[in-house]
């Protein structure tokens, strides 16, 4: 296999620091035997590697960007110096092949010898599976190698795998284990330094008493049973005193990752000969005692894998407009149709394969997380469908469901392979390769564009690391919806730096890391625990029987869509205007190979002739009856043409007509269906009310919530006192804003509060308007005035922005519902209460909200 210029460099580097390694180490064992032979004079003995890296830094053979930082020395559990360097190589730089081709050269050069063992830790499940793959494969390049170091002598094993001392002796055995079992503490771990019955040939049998004794003498660290008394010691037939005993050369997959002092300790307690860390962004812990630094080997950068065509560069930004999500994956889907038919022109020319992906990062992705506010990767999945994608053409990939790990979907190069498009939040961690991948659909707001930042390098890499010849093909292509262009290049800027590539920017921000987020169990606070809460929900009554309100069923289905008159949305387009135009930016290296440039482009041209079908397609979300959905594109295109739009204006304005259709649809829409629910109202069709039917919405008595750790606990700013009344314990900052907050506190200390809660997306209590997705409440407050009325307060939170449409609905449909309570039905629905419970729904806004927050709490 070929290595690239810079691949060369970095192993002709390692070639130099093994062979002056070597010398080094013979020098400090004549040192040795000269210290034992003449212990009265006090001959030091030196420590090799630290001798190596001194004198590969004095040849000006190590990075100049280090030149400052010491050398770190690393200890076996003996107490003999470790030889440990680290390749500093970008993502997409070919780690893997370095590793494979380094382990060759220092069986080669260091040990002199071609058998042994390699012990390979992986940092997470998706590297392990590749790497294993790669190694088990005898056809892959990787494989070749080790075959060709070993003699065809090369055994791949896992950890529960048998190991004998005659597989160490007679063949390079390399060991997969993953990193989290290189943590003593964990079950996991603690399994590698158990007896089995599997690992033998390594220690004496059990009754050679001076045989273990002499192990123990020469290997201290060894785990062994024993009985002071008695002067007996048996040493663990365990994979770990395996390891130790046979001091194996380990390769360190993102080394950065096994910096703690716990990973560390067990590592360097298998007695390795050799530890070679492999890392794009290598980590210093100056804090440690002593210090632990990275001994950067090597410096890649960024420019180097450009240089030799193996990413994807310039990186292409839309910045879309405007606030549906939509007509961003739109754009998306045109932008791959276009990839894949120069793609297809590639393919004929000159039989290469290219199939061309989108990544498509979404809000949400938990399957009780979808509320209609924030993008659901299920939204975005069912929309595909609606653009003519086929279902195993769209891939889901997140915690709780994964599409890829199907058979004919896992080789995503594959030609057989139908996969188009993947939608994910974040489960794309390191060691998810595929070159394929050309487009990112960021549809996270600006707030979350740490997802972007991960996922940036997702779609850098360039297949089979040669270029096309067509442009389109040779660069990849970021969409972004309603963010500011700063956030978003500072994400990608922040997202190459994390991939090793910070070079290829001008100015790099550091981002800080944050704690993981785990399950927290939520419980109700004392005195509240086997109350039983029902809060009431918009029902739909017919003869007798209740239901809760089906947007689609109940609403949508009784208007009349063919009543829309299209002519104002026709007179709207006729006058022009660049409502949906889309911010072009192109992002690639200067001249001199060293700076991020962006410049902007025209808005780009759409592609003349307008799809009829497609446009029905598009908004079949908000017109399901494909029959009326062409009957209105029909209508627009003959009432376009009476304003006097050319024909060829309209093929070419397609992606604008789509994006105002489905605005102007919208709102028709609304207008329709709230007529129909106002209606239903009054005729009582339509209900807001408690039933005794036990069909109403039961506050939980527990649930789990994502807390950051540490956990921050919700106090008042009045007194610095803890909240008090919160229905669920323990009550946290956690996820709120400042508007929350502010309410649930200054609610907490007043005395007509009984209790309150935050109505997490866990809790899902929504009331359903006229609009498709219902409302979910941010606060539910019982309270109880000093007049003696009873109250359940229902807030929804808004910041400053009063006057757009989604606020204006929002305080309708809660001043319609208040006004239209029914009052709560006799029986055992309790709100814990009385029978004179009331309810009063409110939107609450931060620049009013102290002055009418004291009418919710009557005498408090």
């Amino acid at each position: 296999m070929k290595f690239k210029d810079f691949q060369e460099g970095v192993l002709n580097t390692l070639n130099d620091y093994l062979t002056e390694l070597a010398t080094q180490a013979v020098r400090s064992r004549k040192q040795a035997e000269l210290a034992a032979a003449n212990p009265g004079i006090g001959i030091q003995v030196a420590d090799y590697t630290a001798e190596a890296w001194k004198a590969m830094q004095a040849g000006g053979k190590l990075p100049a960007a280090r030149s400052a930082v010491p050398f770190s020395p690393r200890v076996d559990g003996v107490g003999r110096p470790v030889p440990s360097v680290c390749l500093k190589v970008p993502t997409g730089g070919g780690k893997t092949l370095l590793a494979v081709a380094a382990v060759s050269r220092i069986f080669d050069k260091w040990l002199e010898a071609r058998s042994g063992f390699v012990l390979w830790i992986c940092p997470n499940e998706a590297i392990y599976a590749q790497t294993r793959k790669a190694l088990r494969d005898r056809e892959h390049p990787y494989r070749h190698m080790l075959d060709q170091a070993s003699g065809g002598r090369t055994r791949i094993l896992e950890k529960d795998d048998p190991l004998s001392r005659a597989d160490v002796d007679g063949n390079l055995c390399v060991m997969l284990l993953m990193l989290q079992s290189a943590n003593r503490e964990t079950k996991e771990s603690l399994r590698l330094f158990r007896d089995r019955g599997s690992v033998h040939g390594f220690f004496p049998v059990a009754d050679d008493r001076e045989g273990h004794a002499r192990w123990l003498r020469e290997v201290p660290n060894l785990d062994h049973y024993s009985d002071v008394a008695m002067q007996w010691f048996v040493v663990k037939d365990s994979l770990g005193n395996a390891l130790r005993a046979i001091r194996p050369v380990v390769v360190l997959d993102e080394g950065h990752k096994g910096y703690s002092s716990l990973a560390m300790n067990t590592l360097y307690g298998f007695n390795p000969r050799f530890v070679l860390e492999l890392s794009a962004t290598p980590t210093d812990r100056p804090r440690e005692n002593p210090p632990v630094y990275a001994n950067w080997l090597c410096d890649v950068r960024g420019t180097a894998l450009d240089a030799e065509n193996m990413v994807k560069l310039p990186i292409n930004v839309a910045v879309k407009a405007g606030s549906d999500w939509r007509a961003c994956v739109r754009e998306a889907l045109e932008r791959l149709n276009g990839l894949h038919a120069d793609a297809e022109r590639l393919r004929a020319d000159t039989a290469r394969y290219i199939r061309p992906i989108c990544l498509v990062q979404v809000e949400r992705t938990g399957r009780e997380q979808r509320d209609g506010q924030r993008v659901h990767a299920e939204d975005v999945f069912e929309y595909l469908l609606t653009l003519g994608l086929r279902e195993d053409e769209v891939a889901i990939k997140s915690a709780e469901r994964d599409d890829l790990k199907s058979p004919e979907r896992q080789d995503l190069l594959s030609p057989t392979n139908p996969v188009r498009f993947i939608i994910t939040k974040s489960a794309l961690q390191e060691g998810w390769d595929c070159p394929f991948a050309y487009v990112l659909c960021s549809l996270a707001p600006v707030s979350s564009q740490g997802a972007l930042t991960q996922l940036i390098g997702r779609i850098l890499r360039q297949p089979d690391t040669e270029k096309t010849g067509i442009a389109a093909l040779d660069e990849c292509y970021v969409l972004c919806l309603h963010s500011s262009t700063r956030d978003v290049v500072g994400a990608i800027k922040n997202g190459l730096e994390q991939d090793g590539m910070g070079d290829l920017v001008t100015q790099v921000k550091e981002t800080g890391g944050g704690s993981a987020n785990e399950a927290t169990r939520l419980q109700r606070r004392k005195g509240m625990e086997k109350l039983r809460i029902f809060l009431p929900v918009v029902r739909w009554v017919d003869d007798g029987a209740t239901r809760e309100l089906d947007y689609e069923m109940d609403l949508l289905a009784r208007t009349e869509p063919l009543d829309i008159d299209m002519r104002p949305l026709a007179e709207r387009l006729a006058k022009g205007g660049d409502e949906a135009a889309s911010q072009i930016l192109r992002i690639g290296l200067s001249g001199d190979r060293e700076l991020l440039r962006v410049e902007d482009r025209d808005t780009v041209r759409e592609i003349p002739g307008f799809d009829t079908a497609h446009v029905c397609r598009s908004i079949s979300d908000l017109i399901p009856n494909a029959w009326q959905a062409w009957a209105l594109v029909d209508r627009l295109l003959q009432e376009l043409q009476a304003a006097g739009v050319d024909v060829e204006v309209i093929g070419q304005r397609t992606s604008l007509i789509v994006d105002q259709l489905r605005l102007y649809l919208a709102e028709q829409l609304d207008r329709m269906a709230e007529d129909v629910f106002r209606k239903d109202i009054a005729a009582g069709r339509v209900q807001f009310s408690l039933h005794t039917d036990g069909r109403n919405y039961e506050v939980p008595r527990e649930f789990d919530a994502m807390l950051d750790k540490p956990v921050r606990l919700l106090t008042r700013d009045a007194d610095n006192v803890p909240v008090e009344k919160s229905l669920f314990i323990p009550a946290t900052e956690d996820g709120m804003n400042r508007l929350e907050r502010n309410v649930a506190c200054y609610l907490d200390g007043k005395a007509a509060t009984r209790w309150w809660f935050r109505n997490v997306a866990r809790s899902q209590y929504g009331l359903q308007g006229w609009r498709k997705h219902k409302i979910y409440p941010d606060l539910v407050v019982a309270v109880q005035g000093a007049s003696g009325n009873q109250r359940l307060l229902v807030l929804e939170t808004k910041g400053e922005h009063l006057d757009n449409p989604d606020s204006r609905y929002k305080s309708d449909l809660l001043d319609l519902l208040t006004e239209n309570y029914a009052g709560q039905v006799v029986g055992d629905m309790q709100l814990d209460l009385g029978d004179a419970t009331s309810i009063q729904c409110e939107l609450v806004f931060e620049n009013d909200w102290q002055v009418r927050a004291p009418e919710w709490v009557d005498g408090g």
